[in-house]
């Protein structure tokens, strides 16, 4: 899919995902072809990438089609290299480039931009809590200046944000941060599925109002993704990620009446068969035994994988809204 998005026509790509009953895209630099390939990509070079993202902003644009774009401080599409281990200072400039080049493209559209937020994958989890305060303190001042709108930081493996004790550290000493909530790293990463009452208290109170934009996707202590969601036998993973994401946006809610703030986005997400760099089957995306063929999650199930989460998800959230009311009545306090 991604290496068809960077050659693709940007709006036959946008009106595939309108048909298919979505009102958007996220979505990476790299994956829309607005960087230039190495040498020895197999991928076609791209027209210049200052153009391809501007035509992807105006396609987006004229089909009223909206756009989460990603950011990488290191480690960019989870592709090698792995730059992991460079400098702080590096990630910091590295991620800011990718912000400049985002800020740029939000700003050339004529008329509203389709860019409804930006999320980056930041850090390393391998860094301290005071390499990682230096690095958000650092990049909150580098993007002050930048016409963007919000941005957030996913709470991705491989990242600073990778477990949620540290970020709520984080998140005690920068409390402007914004996050983006992708719960299945966490429960891959703890093992558990964060029920305990002490771990549903911090994520309440300290977690979710911070989150402006969620990755609505269910896995399980073991796996960051389930094949289907109505398998039995993740039923009580489902459920507890359902209510992690109402207490997401039940605290969307009590800002939104401090505020009147109440923008909170989600995507729908499932990854495609993972290979490493020699070919081989990494693992992320259960496949039949035996086989190389994938349970779900590519060519046609793919599809059929997201449109069913999309439905899943509305019919959730519709079911949370039509509570709101009585949740005013009786007071409910989301801090439990």
């Amino acid at each position: 899919v991604a290496g068809n998005m960077r050659t693709c026509d940007p709006g036959q790509a946008l009106d595939r995902v309108a048909e298919a009953g979505f009102d958007g895209l996220e979505t990476s630099l790299a994956d829309l072809g607005c960087t230039a390939p190495s040498a020895d990509s197999p991928v076609p070079a791209a027209p210049e990438p200052r153009d391809r993202i501007r035509s992807w902003m105006q396609a987006a644009a004229a089909r009223d089609q909206n756009l989460v774009l990603s950011a990488y401080s290191s480690w960019a599409n989870y592709e090698d290299p792995r730059d992991t281990y460079k400098p702080v200072a590096a990630h910091i400039a590295t991620i800011v480039g990718e912000l400049r080049a985002i800020a740029e493209a939000h700003a050339s559209v004529r008329g509203p931009s389709p860019l409804v937020g930006v999320n980056c994958h930041s850090g390393s989890d391998h860094w301290s809590d005071d390499e990682g305060l230096d690095f958000f303190q650092a990049l909150a001042k580098a993007q002050h200046g930048l016409d963007l709108p919000r941005v957030s930081h996913e709470t991705h493996r491989g990242r600073f944000l990778a477990c949620p004790f540290s970020t709520a550290r984080l998140l005690r000493a920068v409390p402007t941060l914004r996050i983006t909530s992708d719960f299945s790293h966490w429960v891959v990463k703890c093992e558990r599925l964060l029920d305990e009452p002490e771990e549903e208290r911090l994520l309440r109170r300290v977690i979710a109002p911070a989150v402006d934009h969620m990755h609505a996707r269910v896995g399980t202590p073991q796996q960051p993704q389930v094949a289907r969601l109505g398998d039995p036998n993740v039923a009580r993973a489902r459920r507890r990620f359902e209510q992690w994401w109402e207490s997401v946006w039940t605290a969307a809610e009590a800002r939104s009446m401090a505020a009147r703030d109440s923008c909170l986005t989600a995507t729908v997400e499932y990854g495609p068969v993972e290979r490493g760099m020699s070919g081989h089957y990494a693992g992320y995306t259960p496949v039949v035994p035996g086989t190389d063929t994938p349970v779900a999650g590519v060519g046609e199930s793919l599809e059929q994988t997201l449109s069913e989460a999309k439905s899943e998800l509305r019919a959730l959230f519709e079911r949370w809204h039509s509570q709101s009311a009585a949740r005013r009545i009786m007071g409910v306090d989301p801090d439990g």
